[in-house]
Formats: C-alpha cells, sequence, structure tokens
C-alpha cells in the first residue's frame, strides 16, 4: 500500500512541493513551491525557457479542522523570449488552485460561492463566518 504524502491529501493533483508547515494561533500556514512544468504565456501561449525570477504569493485555502489555512506559495517569473509576442515576463499560476490575480484558493471561492447562491447575503455571510471560510 502506497503511503500519501502531505501534498496529496491538501492539494491532490497540484505540481506543488510543501517545504514547511506552521501552526500559528488558528491558522496553518503552509509554505510551498511550484515545481510543474515551465508556465506557457498567457498572450502567446508558447511555453517558457528560462525563469526571471520567485516572488512569493499568498492564497487563503479552505480550512483544516478548526483552522483556517493560508498558503503562501514560491513562485517563478519567466522571460518571453519570443520577438513576435509583446509580453515580456510572466508569472506562473498553479492550475487548480490559483487564478490570475485573486488571493483565495479556487476551491474556497468555489466553497463561498455555493453557500452564496443558496443562502445569499447576511446568512450565507454567517455560515462562511462559522466554517471558517474567508477570502
Amino acid at each position: 500500500m502506497e503511503t500519501e504524502t502531505l501534498e496529496d491529501v491538501l492539494f491532490p493533483g497540484l505540481h506543488l512541493t510543501v517545504r514547511q508547515v506552521v501552526a500559528v494561533d488558528d491558522s496553518l500556514i503552509i509554505d510551498e513551491a511550484g515545481c510543474g512544468p515551465p508556465g506557457r504565456c498567457p498572450q502567446c501561449e508558447r511555453p517558457a525557457t528560462r525563469v526571471h525570477s520567485r516572488y512569493w504569493r499568498r492564497i487563503a485555502g479552505l480550512p483544516v479542522g478548526r483552522q483556517t489555512m493560508i498558503v503562501r506559495l514560491s513562485l517563478r517569473r519567466f522571460f518571453r523570449d519570443q520577438h513576435q509576442c509583446r509580453r515580456r515576463t510572466f508569472a506562473e499560476q498553479v492550475e487548480g488552485l490559483t487564478e490570475l490575480r485573486r488571493r483565495c484558493s479556487a476551491a474556497l471561492r468555489s466553497a463561498m460561492k455555493a453557500v452564496a447562491v443558496e443562502l445569499g447575503g447576511r446568512p450565507g455571510q454567517r455560515l462562511c463566518a462559522k466554517l471558517r471560510l474567508h477570502g
């Protein structure tokens, strides 16, 4: 029987490496790094060939037990070497976790959207607070 890693349990099917997990007060802070194949340019869809730099991104995730989850991602920024493409650099996205300009995970956003559709306004807000769904 194969043992599951923390990556398999918390982020199944995603290209991530968990570096550190720290419990602080009522939060679980997880430091991770993207380790998938080079990203594709959002403009011309061609794969990147060179890493420009790395940057940290903070994403709110689904709660784990009674703790809110904060994911600190170390992501790559890539050069675009194609002269036909106007974009010079672009940032890596982890499909299934990050979305452009969002500060919450795709799973957290989906859960909050389901609560909003079913309950609406203030009742949905109260249930999200009780379930620790904060985005």
